[in-house]
């Protein structure tokens, strides 16, 4: 029986916010949170590994390498010799951008995939992924001679990770559901696949469908399965198919919310439909008051 002090990886996640992959990783890799096992060899975690967790993530949101936190922790935090905050992760971001400006995909899928294990992801898109689109989004529109190919890889790799993303919180308790419709009829906005993959790492599971031009077939999604709808955009809707959120919103009531720039240019239309809506970054959705009250929602839906 699990004594009521000791909580699975699961609960874990969901109370720090680290993925499950990533918790793996500072144990195996780095000696870092080692929890009781279960007969079966399941991982449970006391009230002392999650301060011990709570005290990695402190050390990382301030730019100290996850190599060097074993060190300081063992020093009872005794101050050690590290870079600065935007030391570190501007070396980080410098090594992604130069290995991306290379066309050098097979070292930039690793470089990703350590980063992606090693480090919780929000504290990823604050420090490097956000800054690091910001900075490639300039790029290309001051050097757009070849910017295609550049775009190409960074959207493969992105791909790429979500997929490895989605392979493992299939593996994961998840706890909660939800669709996630991306309305952009091209290639998906970068920040939609940030966006997408702090849904995942969060515990989330995602039902996804891409590329949606007519949301006349929205509601063919809720008679599959009644679950919350996040609708992320980065475009203009035009009259007609702006409309047809009206059902939706019938359907889904204060179970659907839109997510991206497209709710900064229709803001005043989906505040009169009462429409729940968050314009900005894919970060600025996340961390916003509106999204984290309607994904505490997202719990009693499970």
């Amino acid at each position: 029986m699990q004594p009521e002090d000791e909580i699975n990886i699961s609960e874990v996640c969901q109370q720090t916010g680290v993925a499950a992959v990533t918790l793996r990783a500072w144990e195996r890799r780095y000696g870092l949170i080692k929890p009781k096992r279960t007969p079966k060899g399941h991982r449970l975690y006391s009230k002392a590994n999650i301060q011990e967790i709570m005290k990695i993530v402190s050390w990382l949101n301030r730019g100290v390498a996850i190599s060097k936190v074993t060190d300081l922790l063992a020093a009872a935090e005794t101050p050690v010799q590290v870079n600065t905050e935007e030391e570190s992760w501007q070396e980080v971001k410098q090594e992604l951008l130069s290995t991306l400006i290379g066309l050098k995909q097979r070292s930039l899928n690793p470089l990703l995939d350590k980063l992606n294990k090693s480090i919780p992801f929000e504290g990823l898109c604050k420090k490097v992924y956000q800054p690091l689109l910001h900075q490639l989004m300039e790029r290309w529109q001051s050097e757009p001679l070849g910017y295609e190919l550049e775009q190409q890889i960074w959207q493969q790799c992105w791909q790429r990770q979500i997929t490895l993303m989605t392979l493992r919180a299939d593996k994961q308790k998840s706890w909660a559901n939800c669709w996630l419709v991306n309305l952009d009829d091209q290639e998906p906005a970068l920040d939609y696949w940030l966006f997408y993959a702090l849904l995942l790492q969060s515990g989330i599971q995602i039902n996804v469908i891409n590329q949606v031009g007519d949301l006349s077939a929205l509601p063919r999604l809720r008679n599959s399965l009644e679950q919350p709808l996040i609708i992320f955009g980065d475009n203009k809707i035009v009259t007609r198919e702006i409309n047809h959120l009206v059902k939706a919103r019938a359907l889904w009531g204060r179970d659907l919310i839109v997510i991206g720039l497209v709710a900064e240019i229709h803001k005043k239309v989906f505040a009169n439909m009462e429409i729940d809506y968050i314009g900005g970054n894919a970060l600025t959705c996340w961390e916003s008051d509106c999204y984290q009250s309607w994904s505490e929602r997202l719990v009693s839906k499970k």
